[in-house]
């Protein structure tokens, strides 16, 4: 009986918790989703295309304070920060860049698998102490990606040639 009540105990006290969690209602809406083209249109992330560019070789890097730190967490579904979106027909990349809070406009380097970096910027509206964090401004090489060249139904997403 008394290891009931010490499970019981248990139980309740993670739900508890979670419902802790629950209550703080944090909003963190940073991902990118970019859509990948060659010169032809054809989508570079579909792996029958001519010149394909493999997910799992992209990789980023966030410059915080001056240093680059190579992005890589074993315990995140995508451990580089970028994601394979693989709907059928808007097959796309999904990143989540830097989004440290000491910077106006944090940066992200995306290095592709043929060794190219491009510099991602972003803007980041912050609200409630920090609690809501949302992307609303994207430059990829210094040019204005979004909301200037948004994809119509996917968000915060746009399209790149390569």
């Amino acid at each position: 009986m008394f290891i009931m009540k010490n499970i019981l105990f248990c139980i309740l006290a993670m739900l508890a918790a979670c419902n802790k969690e629950k209550s703080k209602n944090e909003v963190v809406d940073t991902q990118i989703d970019i859509f990948i083209e060659n010169n032809a249109g054809n989508n570079l992330l579909v792996a029958t295309t001519p010149g394909a560019i493999n997910p799992d070789s992209i990789k980023l890097i966030y410059l915080i304070n001056g240093e680059n730190f190579t992005v890589y967490n074993i315990d995140m579904d995508c451990p580089r920060a970028v994601c394979s979106i693989t709907d059928a027909g808007s097959e796309r990349i999904r990143i989540f860049p830097n989004d440290v809070e000491s910077q106006e406009f944090p940066i992200t380097y995306v290095v592709w698998d043929n060794g190219d970096v491009d510099t991602l910027k972003c803007h980041f509206v912050r609200k409630d102490n920090g609690a809501t964090v949302i992307c609303d401004k994207v430059w990829l090489n210094d040019l204005p990606m979004f909301p200037d060249h948004a994809i119509s139904g996917f968000g915060r997403a746009f399209k790149i040639v390569k």
